[in-house]
């Protein structure tokens, strides 16, 4: 490895959160001239990589810069077609059939007398693929409308229904999907490393952090690194008390002004050890969610949030809402977070239609609920503004607005969406404090410390 390819894989790996210092770069030179018959990769990826999480971005950087394959543009006419070769994972043909249309397919046929996997191939034509990344879409959008123009989709609904059918072995049935992983994971990483070649930067490869990536994508593992860093923030912010003190039994810090008080009602000689503990800043918080269905995986998330902060709260309630509000300050705290989406999802499908109504929601809230909250309360509203064109009714948001000290809104969308013909955000300005656009876990982490 030259000195140049090695600053850009340093480089990508500090632009790709992972933390290198001077002290391991130089480490890292230390071992390459020591062990010469360790594989440079090999070496890098023992002393750079601390965590399990890095390993994707390690392999990604590694990836872009020295696979050559892979860094050309659709205006080379001899690479307007890129071919990838995927792992074999003994998956099975179906029928004999070839799928693939336009971007170039996937081959499963075993006419030739082979098993037609053992060199199963993706065409990507680059034309096609740039011109779906000009269109500024998600990096999941764009993988999607991918996978779909290569018919991926009707080629795994084949096997869906031939593992119902029950004509697929178990052994072939998880061959297949270890295919489907495989295809998948190749892809993203084609898209990502044209969008870097693309942009000349690594910001492409940055937005796929789990702390960057939109909430509403985050794998199962990606959702537990989330979570994980969630507890550690609101660990560090949970140490902001109020200013008021009460007294305490057996915690807290020690009250000398309350001892010298009882040392000179016994004379000095006998007295009690006593305490005291500052009050939470917050007297109430209140949080109202949309639970549509586009909306689960943010309030899944949100209240994960809350309950980390519940200590700093005298008291909180929930309530989530489509068009109708229901109250779940009594059941939320009790729940396995590990399931809470599909909680919220079946509890949205037994008590509403499915299509939110902000403004009914509101009417609601101030006419069946308002009474019951402190005026130096709290509310956190988690919607994306979408009211499909029903009245606002943003007199009964002023009312709210009136009763409680203040209002925070959270939006998943970006900015730029909550002006469409379709959103009420505008409508409801005047009564809120402050919007924040709560997309990723960053966004989250911005909001815990000036929310919360």
């Amino acid at each position: 490895m030259n000195g140049w390819d090695f600053l850009r894989v340093i480089n990508g790996l500090r632009q790709a959160s992972i933390m290198v210092s001077s002290e391991d770069v130089c480490d890292v030179q230390i071992c390459f001239d020591r062990f010469t018959m360790i594989a440079e990769k090999q070496i890098m990826k023992a002393l750079l990589i601390r965590r399990p999480q890095d390993l994707i971005m390690f392999e990604s950087v590694w990836r872009i810069i020295f696979d050559s394959k892979l860094l050309g543009t659709a205006d080379d006419a001899e690479r307007s077609t890129r071919t990838i070769n995927v792992e074999d994972r003994n998956s099975p043909g179906i029928g004999g059939q070839g799928i693939g249309r336009g971007f170039g397919g996937i081959s499963l046929s075993n006419s030739e007398g082979h098993d037609a996997s053992k060199d199963l191939t993706l065409k990507i034509n680059l034309a096609k693929l740039e011109a779906l990344m000009n269109k500024r879409e998600e990096f999941d959008d764009i993988v999607k409308a991918v996978l779909a123009d290569m018919n991926y989709y009707s080629w795994i609904n084949s096997y869906d229904l031939a593992n119902q059918r029950g004509t697929l072995t178990e052994e072939e049935w998880y061959a297949h999907l270890n295919l489907r992983s495989s295809i998948i994971a190749e892809i993203r990483h084609q898209i990502l490393a044209l969008q870097v070649h693309q942009e000349n930067c690594w910001q492409p490869l940055a937005r796929q952090h789990f702390l960057f990536k939109p909430l509403s994508n985050l794998t199962d593992l990606e959702k537990n690194l989330v979570k994980s860093s969630i507890r550690k923030w609101t660990r560090k912010l949970a140490v902001r008390p109020g200013q008021r003190w009460k007294s305490s039994m057996r915690r807290g810090q020690i009250d000398i002004a309350q001892i010298v008080r009882q040392s000179v009602q016994c004379n000095g000689l006998i007295f009690k050890l006593s305490y005291h503990q500052r009050i939470p800043y917050a007297p109430e918080l209140i949080v109202l969610c949309d639970v549509s269905n586009s909306m689960a995986p943010f309030v899944e998330f949100l209240i994960f949030l809350i309950s980390c902060f519940k200590r700093r709260y005298r008291k909180i309630r929930v309530y989530f809402f489509v068009e109708t509000v229901w109250d779940v300050s009594d059941f939320i705290w009790d729940e396995d977070f590990e399931n809470i989406r599909q909680k919220i999802t079946s509890w949205g499908h037994k008590i509403s239609l499915g299509f939110s109504d902000y403004g009914a929601a509101f009417k609601e809230l101030a006419e069946n609920y308002l009474s019951n909250m402190s005026a130096r309360g709290t509310i956190v509203i988690l919607g994306d503004g979408k009211n499909n064109y029903r009245s606002s009714q943003k007199e009964y948001v002023a009312q709210i607005s009136e009763r409680v000290k203040q209002i925070f809104w959270l939006n998943p969308l970006n900015v730029e969406e909550w002006n469409d013909p379709d959103n009420i955000m505008k409508d409801y300005q005047p009564f809120y404090r402050k919007a924040y656009r709560c997309r990723s876990a960053d966004d989250l982490q911005k909001i815990a410390k000036d929310v919360f």
